[in-house]
């Protein structure tokens, strides 16, 4: 019998995006370097507000002019430099691989993301997770509430997300959803919900 397909996001599903942005703002400040350290810290916090999405490299260009940094690829290794892929690996969360090897065996896993291609690239490659991955099953988007995105899915996907607006613009165009809520014990009524990525097998197999 045809394995299912099973879709993973990545930030904040599979992978402790926090947890990385922290780290990265740890190497920025390091090269950085300034003496006043919380006009920095202030800085990066203000990058991570707001609505819109913003990529690597407008991150990097907004460094780059606010403290007058010449060197672009000193900063940009930060990214996408072997020196500091630990910080991708080290921020997987630790019951992701758990939570595959439970599932590599019934499904055929793959991701379904959304951010700048190169870096979402650089970054599901840097998480040393593609044994448990079927390369073929790799969609990453600018946006994924797109019909780009619908075309794309392979007919009967599962699909797991943090976002409730992906998993009612899924379940709205009859693809399985199920929520993954961290942020608290809201339920939805439209789509599975789970509170932690542990329950995954619990509801598949």
């Amino acid at each position: 019998m045809d394995k299912k397909v099973l879709l993973f996001d990545i930030d904040r599903t599979i992978f402790d995006t926090d947890k990385l942005l922290e780290l990265q703002y740890e190497s920025f400040a390091k090269i950085i370097n300034t003496p006043d350290i919380e006009d920095f810290h202030k800085f990066w916090d203000n990058t991570l507000s707001g609505e819109r999405h913003i990529t690597s490299e407008e991150r990097l260009n907004l460094i780059c002019s606010e403290f007058k940094i010449q060197d672009f690829d000193l900063l940009s290794n930060v990214y996408y430099g072997n020196e500091y892929k630990y910080i991708y690996e080290e921020s997987v969360f630790p019951q992701t691989k758990i939570v595959l090897n439970k599932l590599t065996e019934k499904f055929r896993l793959g991701i379904f993301s959304e951010g700048t291609e190169k870096y979402q690239n650089h970054k599901f490659k840097s998480l040393n997770l593609h044994d448990y991955f079927d390369k073929d099953l790799v969609f990453i988007f600018d946006a994924k509430d797109t019909q780009e995105a619908l075309v794309k899915i392979p007919h009967g996907a599962i699909i797991v997300d943090d976002k409730e607006r992906i998993c009612q613009f899924l379940t709205e165009n009859k693809i399985r959803a199920i929520w993954l809520n961290k942020n608290d014990d809201r339920n939805s009524s439209n789509f599975k919900t789970i509170h932690s990525l542990l329950e995954l097998p619990g509801i598949l197999l």
